[in-house]
């Protein structure tokens, strides 16, 4: 049975994704509002914010206050008129939050590091499910709010573990690292828009699904083959199945979605196996995650540019 403790850094990290990602589904929409790159740009506008977030994580001691002012900024986002302030301050909360997350669960077991990196997974299946029963974006931010107000007044014992202030940055090779792992995952963010024109984005709950599984599993089979190993096989399964999906056909987004996000489990035990201090792990996946605002915005100029950046950063993972 998992402890309150251990099952945090999953929520932690589950409900900030889920209110960063839900937007994916309502591009089509709110590019009535914007124009198109505008609206790709409310989708990647977080990355930015999520880096002061991972900054400011340490003077935090409870859950309770991110949670309710989350709550509050998934309201706001039905005012188009202050929708880019808001979704940059979401992307703050996020990154403090899931910088808390990935402090935690390094320092449990490997299924609770999985599950917590698989709350990506979580908050995007999360997404689907509002999506598809709502379908509507101000009725989805208004019921997304009142629940997690629920959330967070639900036990307001548990409380964030406190940590020693100690704000210092990671190693450029490990920022390298998360922005070529977390590639995939922002590639992602672009296939509701292409999968719903093509009426094939029933495909994204069962990847998502999937994605879960993967994320617990690929820790245990790194600990049979060894941890580079691993790295390397799911990266090449990365790299084919990515490029399968941009380019032949959309059926292969379950491979990539499973492969691409589970990897991110392996990447916290990698790089404290390369000296990189559990309290940076959080910041060097938030400033890595600069890709989110890169890659989502590039597409609207370049189409082709999700392919590129996938090959190129496969490339890194397969040389680390």
């Amino acid at each position: 049975m998992m402890s309150k403790k251990e099952f945090l850094p999953i929520l932690a990290y589950s409900i900030p994704t889920y209110v960063l990602v839900y937007p994916s589904f309502f591009v089509n929409t709110l590019a009535r509002e914007f124009p198109y790159w505008e609206a790709f740009l409310l989708l990647s506008l977080p990355f930015l914010g999520r880096i002061i977030g991972s900054l400011i994580y340490q003077f935090f001691k409870s859950y309770i206050i991110p949670l309710l002012t989350l709550s509050i900024l998934t309201l706001l986002q039905i005012d188009l008129n202050i929708i880019f302030p808001v979704r940059f301050l979401i992307g703050i909360i996020f990154g403090l939050m899931t910088s808390y997350a990935v402090d935690n669960a390094v320092k449990t077991n490997n299924l609770v590091l999985g599950l917590t990196t698989a709350g990506w997974s979580i908050g995007w299946i999360l997404s689907y499910i509002a999506y598809t029963t709502i379908h509507n974006w101000n009725q989805i931010c208004i019921i997304s709010s009142i629940i997690i107000v629920s959330i967070a007044l639900l036990d307001r014992r548990v409380s964030l573990d406190k940590i020693k202030i100690n704000i210092s940055l990671p190693k450029t090779s490990s920022i390298i690292v998360y922005f070529s792992a977390l590639t995939p995952a922002f590639t992602l963010q672009i296939i509701p828009s292409i999968f719903e024109k093509a009426h094939t984005t029933w495909l994204i709950l069962p990847s998502y699904l999937l994605s879960i599984a993967v994320y617990a599993i690929l820790p245990i089979i790194a600990s049979k083959i060894g941890l580079k190993r691993c790295i390397i096989i799911t990266t090449l399964g990365i790299l084919i199945s990515g490029i399968t999906t941009f380019l032949i056909t959309p059926y292969t987004l379950l491979p990539y979605t499973s492969l691409g996000l589970g990897i991110l489990s392996l990447i916290p035990k990698y790089l404290t196996t390369k000296n990189e201090k559990a309290n940076t792990l959080g910041i060097a996946l938030n400033i890595g995650s600069i890709g989110g605002l890169i890659i989502p915005t590039l597409y609207t100029i370049i189409p082709t540019s999700p392919e590129s950046i996938l090959i190129i950063t496969s490339i890194i993972l397969l040389t680390i």
